[in-house]
């Protein structure tokens, strides 16, 4: 899978260095619950090193891995909604903490920041989308394989 741009390269060294300072770090050991589907989140995060899935909010079907300089929660961040998967820590993992609140505080401060995020986060969400087309493609190259085969 090819590494995903990470928000981090979109922003600037003062919109990284807010981030640091206003974000909260925290560890936590593997297998810990860090977003649950259908819930409203008060945070975006930041994974600063380890790893974590990302579970259909039906049954525990993994659908990604992410790692460091990957954004979580942006998406319902954006449409300030309910999350729609769940995301779990497979290892131990650090992540940077930011509230809404304080972003969008930023962003109206800063319109330039709120420009760079969103033009980060934007990459990133395509970036994931292209990866699923291309496994949705292999799926069904597999089905019509599977056809031909009789399976």
């Amino acid at each position: 899978m090819a590494k995903l741009v990470t928000l981090l390269e979109v922003l600037s060294d003062e919109d990284i260095q807010w981030l640091l300072s206003t974000g909260i770090e925290e560890t936590i050991g593997p297998d810990t619950v860090v977003i649950k589907a259908g819930e409203y989140i008060e945070y975006i995060y930041i994974v600063m090193e380890g790893s974590l899935g990302v579970f259909l909010a039906q049954g525990n079907k993994q659908i990604n891995t992410v790692g460091p300089g990957e954004i979580l929660g942006e998406m319902s961040y954006i449409e300030d909604t309910q999350t729609s998967a769940t995301v779990m820590s497979l290892e131990t993992t650090v992540l940077l903490k930011i509230s809404r609140e304080f972003l969008d505080n930023r962003i109206s401060d800063e319109p330039d920041f709120g420009r760079r995020l969103y033009k980060g986060v934007s990459i990133a969400v395509s970036q994931r989308l292209r990866q699923a087309m291309l496994r949705v493609d292999y799926m069904l190259d597999m089905i019509e394989k599977a056809k031909i085969w009789h399976i």
